[in-house]
């Protein structure tokens, strides 16, 4: 199914980054989710909302692309980065939960089921517009304050 897809501010700098392979297969998946839509993508995440409408696909050893799609046809790749259990400070995963409002991981068994329905389409969100919003808030870089006397 013919999907739009659209970048967060956030994916749009991580992806400014990507060289060599890793731009390569980044590049390859938009093509892919442009092309097929949700069927591009590994699994849907399990939790409470949003996270259960959120949809990652590997792309390649670490690298991970978390997508949501706002309605038929249009998805937002949300973030992409390496998922590294042993370093959450670079941990793609501890972004999410932090764009999703959580301040931990969902608790639970990860069953990662379809991110496709029965019908072909993705989960949609209705939230898309908050989750873009704090991808951009993440984008923006940190402010330091001055010394005050």
């Amino acid at each position: 199914m013919k999907t739009e897809a659209y970048l967060s501010v956030l994916a749009e700098k991580q992806a400014e980054t990507l060289r060599g392979a890793d731009l390569r297969a980044f590049v390859a998946f938009v093509g892919d989710l442009e092309a097929r839509g949700c069927a591009a993508l590994g699994y849907r995440l399990t939790g409470e909302l949003p996270v259960n409408r959120l949809c990652v696909k590997h792309l390649r050893a670490a690298m991970r692309v978390v997508v949501a799609f706002e309605g038929l046809g249009r998805s937002w790749i949300l973030m992409l980065g390496p998922h590294d259990e042993r370093n959450r400070t670079h941990d793609v995963y501890t972004s999410l939960w932090q764009v999703c409002g959580l301040h931990e991981p969902p608790v639970g068994e990860r069953t990662k089921p379809a991110c496709c329905d029965g019908d072909g389409a993705g989960p949609n969100l209705t939230e898309i517009d908050d989750l873009v919003a704090r991808c951009r808030d993440l984008a923006k870089p940190s402010r330091r304050r001055g010394r005050e006397n």
